[in-house]
This record gives structure tokens, C-alpha cells and sequence, in this order.
């Protein structure tokens, strides 16, 4: 009894295990017939999106060319050329080197100005001739063995050719230049404490006769240069040049003390925030020079304060007293109206 109840027991669980088969059976035709089908509907898709294209194809269009055209933007470029040292005599630096860098200092302005026209108008260009344009000979007491022409010959013949062909150059480039001049401290009759007349400056007399060199006087004018060329002579040891109502505040820099530890950052700041207030004009970017250090450094939110390099590639006093040396270079800025300086650059040579 017990043995034919085990066959019964496993008949019926053979019944029951054909009959999932067959079930599984129907399960895998079904999906296959479903998988045919989706793989019929998909070529017939991509055949009917292949005739369509083929029979219409689709039209890209390009984006336009943007239209760049002459830009209404505005700048002005300032070219501070100072501390030249004219006549001066090192192991590599003489008054035809002095012309050389000179000259170069103009062509690097003029590169980078059609550079930057690409994108903004630059008509004019101000020339900020900030002191010591020649070296002297009788500024301190071994000076007349370490220049190579007198300062008659620094300031009145070779002088005013070199900046005068200078500003000729920058002529046949901008539709304006605009010189600001200053005095410097080689300019100076003698030693600090001579007792010539304040107005006594080599400097001015080398202005002076670039001017008249190119200008002409007020009885025989050259007609031709009328309103491109303007010259801006002070007497003082300040001027101020305000372009787009920002006001850029000239001096050579002999006037800032300090020094000690190399640049005078505190000095300047002090001198700066004095003349703030003391001087009548109003001032935003303060340039200058004296101290043959290219740098720059801000004075608040808005000033800052612009130090210019030189034109000399070693110095004999520099190297001995303060072990100091650097290489040639002259500052070039541009300005617009909305932010001022909105650019800075270091002209090396």
C-alpha cells in the first residue's frame, strides 16, 4: 500500500512538471513573436525615416558673421617716458643707446595701440616727459667724467632731435599727441643746494626747444602740426593731465623721500595722500619717476600710483651703494572714460 501511493505521488509530480513546460514553452513562442514584431516595426521605421530624408533633406543654416565694424568705443593711450639720463656714459649706455631705446619705447607704444585697435579707437596719444631727460655734468662731483657731451649739447642739440623725431614718429600714428612735461633733478644748475634761479633746469630748456623745433614761435608758427601737436610745459614741479575727467597727476619723484630698504612704498604713500589735498587740481593716478624702479601701487578704491622704469641698463652708483640693478623699461597706459586706466603695460628695452 505504502509503495503505490510513492508511484501515484510521483506520476502526479511528473504530470505537473510537463505542464510548466509546455507553459514556458508557450511563454518563449509568445516573446519571440513579439521580439520579431518590434524588430519589423524598427526596420520599417528606420527605412521610412531613411526614404524621407533621401527625398527631403533638411536645411541647416549657418549662423551669420557678426558684424564688428568700426567699434564707438574710446581710448586714449599715455606714453610716460622719463629718467633717460641723455649723455650718460656706462659699459652699455651712451647717448646713441639712449636714442635707441628711446625710439623703441615708441614703436612697442604703437604695437600694442593697433593691437588694442582692433577693438576700440585710439586717436590721441599723451606723451608724459617726466624729468631727468638728460644726465647733467656738474650734478655731483665725478659727473663730468661719466657723460659723453656737455649739457649744453644734452639739452639743446641731441635732445631735442631725439625727442623731437620721437614725437614726428608718433605723429604718423595718431591723429593727436599731447605732450605733459615736468622737471627732474638732474635737470638742476649744479649740485642740491645751488643757489640758481628755480627756473634754471635743463630739463625745461630741452622742452623748450623740442617745442620750437616742431612748433615754431608765436611769430613764425609751423601752421602744419596746428592742433595735433600740443605742448603742455610746466614750470612747476607738478602738472595735471585729465583725460576723460580722470585726472593724472605728473611729477619726476625727487620729491618723495625714503627709500632706505629699497623702494620708498611708505613715502610715496605719505607724499600721495598729502598731495591729495594740498595741491588745487584734482588727481586720481599718480606718475612718476626718479627712482628707476618700474612698480605700481594702490592708493585707496580709486588712486593708484605709477612709478616708471628707465632707459639705462646699468648703473654704477646702484650696483655700488644700493646692490641694485634692472632692466630697461618705460610705461604705457590706456584710459577710457568709464573706468580710467584699464590698462598697464611695461615696455621692456
Amino acid at each position: 500500500m505504502k509503495k503505490s501511493s510513492k508511484i501515484r505521488k510521483l506520476v502526479e509530480d511528473a504530470v505537473e512538471q510537463e505542464d510548466a513546460v509546455g507553459e514556458l514553452r508557450k511563454q518563449i513562442g509568445k516573446l519571440e513573436r513579439q521580439l520579431h514584431k518590434a524588430k519589423l516595426e524598427q526596420s520599417n521605421l528606420i527605412e521610412a525615416v531613411i526614404e524621407q530624408l533621401s527625398n527631403n533633406p533638411p536645411r541647416l543654416v549657418a549662423p551669420l558673421a557678426p558684424k564688428l565694424g568700426k567699434v564707438a568705443a574710446k581710448e586714449v593711450a599715455v606714453l610716460h617716458l622719463s629718467d633717460i639720463q641723455l649723455g650718460k656714459v656706462t659699459e652699455t649706455y651712451d647717448t646713441a643707446k639712449a636714442e635707441e631705446r628711446v625710439m623703441l619705447a615708441c614703436q612697442k607704444a604703437v604695437l600694442i595701440t593697433d593691437i588694442r585697435r582692433k577693438s576700440t579707437s585710439i586717436p590721441e596719444i599723451h606723451v608724459y616727459l617726466g624729468g631727468d631727460m638728460i644726465e647733467g655734468e656738474n650734478i655731483f662731483s665725478t659727473q663730468a667724467h661719466e657723460i659723453d657731451s656737455s649739457v649744453y649739447d644734452q639739452a639743446c642739440v641731441n635732445g631735442p632731435g631725439i625727442f623731437a623725431r620721437a614725437i614726428l614718429y608718433l605723429l604718423g600714428k595718431f591723429d593727436q599727441v599731447i605732450v605733459y612735461t615736468v622737471p627732474g633733478n638732474h635737470g638742476r644748475n649744479g649740485p642740491k643746494n645751488t643757489n640758481a634761479h628755480p627756473r634754471t633746469n635743463w630739463d625745461q630748456v630741452l622742452y623748450h626747444t623740442t617745442k620750437v623745433l616742431l612748433l615754431g614761435t608765436e611769430s613764425n608758427p609751423r601752421k602744419e602740426l596746428d592742433g595735433r601737436l600740443i605742448f603742455n610745459l610746466s614750470e612747476r614741479f607738478w602738472i595735471v593731465d585729465p583725460v576723460f575727467g580722470w585726472g593724472n597727476l605728473l611729477v619726476h619723484g625727487h620729491q618723495i623721500s625714503g627709500g632706505f630698504a629699497g623702494f620708498p612704498w611708505y613715502g610715496t604713500a605719505k607724499k600721495a595722500w598729502g598731495w591729495i589735498d594740498s595741491l588745487p587740481e584734482k588727481w586720481d593716478n599718480l606718475f612718476f619717476g626718479h627712482f628707476h624702479t618700474p612698480t605700481s601701487m594702490t592708493l585707496g578704491p580709486v588712486r593708484r600710483a605709477y612709478a616708471n622704469g628707465t632707459t639705462e641698463s646699468d648703473n654704477t652708483f646702484a650696483q655700488e651703494q644700493l646692490a641694485a640693478a634692472g632692466r630697461p623699461c618705460q610705461r604705457l597706459v590706456f584710459m577710457n572714460a568709464e573706468h580710467g586706466v584699464v590698462s598697464d603695460c611695461l615696455l621692456y628695452l
